[in-house]
């Protein structure tokens, strides 16, 4: 009889990451009964991350043997496969990368995998990941090691380079943007083949095929239409000069490159490039900790359906041995042949019970290689600043950054290091860097001294800043659902009855619609925080489904404005009887994702919204920029 598969999550309080991870893998039969061993250094979050995955698990019937601990060592012990989604330093961190370098001029979206932003991060992880891989050697050597933790490039070396352990990164671009891809052409994923490569977020998709047909030139034509360039402004601006359409997101490759923010407000605007993107996001993560929270505490089942995260298939595949394919950042090794050999490169690989192996992909367009190639050089100096202990390798490295380079000279390059290293501090001092003083070189500091930062001042004066441009959201909402939708292909398209009653005039919220043995009416319920609808409160947790909003919205003149929506899932917007707005996609919930230019009416305004769910949660909010006084 097999031996019981152990699998350990490390940073397991990231509890959305987690809950998902463990449902994926609990849905295939052969893994209903492994051993998870959640680790987390933070109690609270790790008693909501067993509490959930446990209702994940009850969900899907299945019998885990679970495990939460606050001790590496404990959760590694024995483990066949190891799970990293540790992030550093968590919002505080992030919010020194972003304003401390606002005072140099440099505005970042994501501040994640590269510059200063990713660099620093990177550098406060190095520390983690040497005693993860160190304590791996030591209790669980034969493992593989599945990291999560961004910036996936420069954490990959830190433990490719300190280890001989096996280990892939893994990252949900590449599949991501397949899909967006499929919804710009209307084809369907399962018909289409394609090759991508490159590096972490900068991989390009290389062939898109159907039946032997490159579809690239259906790309193009796609990009004219104004509703699909709208949606993927930057990385359609990429496609237009480089040939080929780049992973990860356009508020990501809009800071990879000195082609977007370093030309003013304008080019910020008509790129719509979403300055200081990720700090909104890390309050959206914290209101979905609070709802997740409220999930554990209730009786209602919590329902899972496999997400698009390769952490699973990989388990199940050398567990098995049925073989997968999946997209791995790993050492080149030959891989992408114009790449160096220990770079971290993301390619295909194939996946039997000997793990993740590349697939021979060969050269990168020059064009490609130029885009890649100063990142790649800034991750070498990365990893020999954290290893050798040379603070001179961390400028350099910030140095040929493309965009802090476009924005800043050398000196204040070296400066604005200086007073990051201070900011975060040295391990051996009490901070978070491993000691970037080890070595000294010829190469000259700033020469200046910076006090460790005062970060609650710091989170105030962000908080003052985002206070008067805070959005004022649509709260009073009728609400009908959940439709059913075909599992697996839910999708806007999908017409209900409500779409009927839509086309032939206004909607009747005092209708009802039979669905089987039950009937659906409309509910009248009020927004939570941001606005937010939440259908799991209001119509119940489910999945593949579709349901709709309807709110009025009085204007006492007629004028121009923006709709600012988020969704969990997809979201279609009509505004008296017009559709404004449409995105037919799969996310988690964010305020403001989505913008649509609109025109408001003297008076009454109405605002339909359909919804579309897969799995997990589900909802919406629509706002409006708040009037100036």
């Amino acid at each position: 009889m097999q031996a019981m598969i152990k699998i350990a999550m490390i940073g397991a309080g990231s509890v959305v990451f987690s809950r998902n991870l463990t449902g994926d893998i609990l849905s295939f039969p052969q893994l209903r009964q492994v051993h998870f061993s959640y680790m987390d250094i933070d109690p609270e979050r790790l008693n909501l991350a067993e509490a959930l995955c446990r209702k994940v698990a009850n969900g899907l019937g299945a019998e885990p043997r679970v495990q939460a601990t606050t001790d590496l060592r404990t959760a590694l012990d024995g483990a066949d496969f190891v799970i990293n989604m540790v992030q550093i330093g968590g919002f505080d961190s992030t919010l020194i990368d972003f304003e401390i370098p606002r005072k140099y001029g440099l505005k970042f979206t994501i501040a994640d995998t590269t510059g200063p932003g990713g660099l620093f991060r990177a550098l406060r992880t190095y520390p983690m990941l040497r005693r993860l891989c160190d304590t791996m050697q030591t209790v669980c050597p034969r493992a593989i090691l599945l990291n999560y933790s961004n910036p996936m490039s420069m954490n990959m070396l830190s433990i490719t380079r300190t280890s001989d352990l096996r280990a892939v990164g893994l990252c949900h671009s590449v599949q991501g943007t397949f899909r967006q891809l499929m919804s710009y052409l209307e084809q369907e994923p399962e018909s289409v083949a394609f090759i991508c490569a490159g590096i972490n977020h900068m991989a390009f998709f290389l062939r898109i095929e159907r039946n032997g047909v490159d579809l690239y030139p259906r790309l193009f034509e796609a990009m004219n239409r104004p509703e699909i360039y709208d949606r993927d402004r930057v990385r359609f601006e990429i496609m237009r000069r480089l040939g080929y359409f780049v992973t990860e997101s356009s508020e990501h490759n809009a800071e990879y490159c000195p082609w977007f923010i370093p030309h003013g407000p304008e080019s910020i605007q008509r790129f719509k490039v979403p300055i200081d993107e990720y700090l909104r996001r890390c309050e959206a993560i914290l209101e979905e900790y609070d709802r997740l929270r409220e999930q554990a505490r209730s009786t209602r089942p919590m329902l899972h359906e496999r997400t698009e995260e390769y952490g699973s298939a990989i388990i199940h595949s050398m567990v098995t041995g049925k073989p997968c394919v999946v997209y791995g950042n790993m050492p080149n090794r030959g891989a992408i042949t114009n790449l160096p050999s220990d770079a971290i490169a993301e390619a295909p690989a194939l996946v039997d019970r000997n793990g993740p192996a590349f697939t021979l992909v060969g050269a990168l367009p020059p064009q490609l290689l130029a885009y890649v190639n100063p990142h790649i050089a800034q991750q070498e100096l990365f990893i020999r600043a954290a290893t050798e202990g040379r603070r001179d390798h961390v400028y350099q490295a910030a140095m040929f950054d493309p965009l802090t380079a476009s924005m800043l000279p050398p000196d204040r390059i070296v400066e604005l290091c200086d007073e990051l290293i201070a900011a975060h501090g040295l391990e051996k001092d009490g901070g978070l860097l491993p000691d970037l003083d080890a070595r000294r070189t010829l190469v000259p500091t700033s020469g200046r001294s910076f006090d460790r930062i005062d970060v609650q001042a710091l989170r105030a004066g962000w908080q003052a800043k985002r206070e008067p441009t805070q959005d004022e959201p649509i709260c009073d909402w009728y609400v009908i659902g959940p439709f059913p939708a075909e599992p697996g292909r839910v999708s806007l398209k999908q017409k209900t009855a409500i779409d009927e009653e839509r086309a032939h005039g206004a909607i009747d919220l005092t209708a009802s619609h039979l669905l089987g043995s039950h009937t659906l009416i409309w509910k009248k319920v009020r927004a939570g925080r941001h606005g937010f609808v939440d259908c799991d409160q209001v119509l119940g947790a489910c999945q593949h489904a579709i349901a709709y909003g309807y709110a009025e919205l009085h204007s006492t003149l007629p004028r121009d404005t923006v709709l600012k929506i988020g969704s969990d899932d997809g979201i279609a917007v009509w505004l008296n009887g017009r559709l404004v707005h449409e995105n037919d996609t799969r996310r988690a919930f964010r305020p403001g994702d989505d913008e649509a230019p609109v025109h408001l009416h003297a008076g009454v305004n109405r605002i339909l919204v359909k919804i579309t769910q897969f799995s997990g949660g589900w909802g919406w909010a629509v706002a409006l920029p708040r009037a100036r006084s």
